[in-house]
């Protein structure tokens, strides 16, 4: 007790009509890699419907031949342009965007 009869906050009857604290589950990020590289276009896809980017070029993706059809699919739903590119090395890129 405080001068005065006050609970200090740190005191055990302070805290007694406390309700116990529950956590909710946050959304985590996808753990398959196909589900991370779609979540990246539709990212890209986003970027394009709200104006923030013209283009976006994705490199780097973990299956990006596996998720080029779907990615293809989400951005004419959107009238997004979407590219597949192929570099010298190997490596596979996908473009997305303009607007069409």
């Amino acid at each position: 007790m405080i001068a005065g009869g006050a609970v200090a906050s740190w005191a055990g009857g302070y805290v007694g009509g406390m309700e116990p604290i529950s956590f909710l589950p946050a959304p985590g990020a996808p753990t398959d890699s196909e589900q991370q590289d779609l979540a990246e276009i539709d990212a890209a896809i986003e970027l394009i419907r709200q104006g923030i980017a013209a283009r976006v070029r994705l490199v780097g993706l973990r299956a990006p031949e596996t998720v080029a059809g779907a990615g293809l699919a989400r951005a004419q739903a959107n009238d997004v342009w979407f590219s597949v590119d192929r570099g010298a090395g190997g490596a596979i890129a996908l473009t997305i965007g303009p607007r069409r």
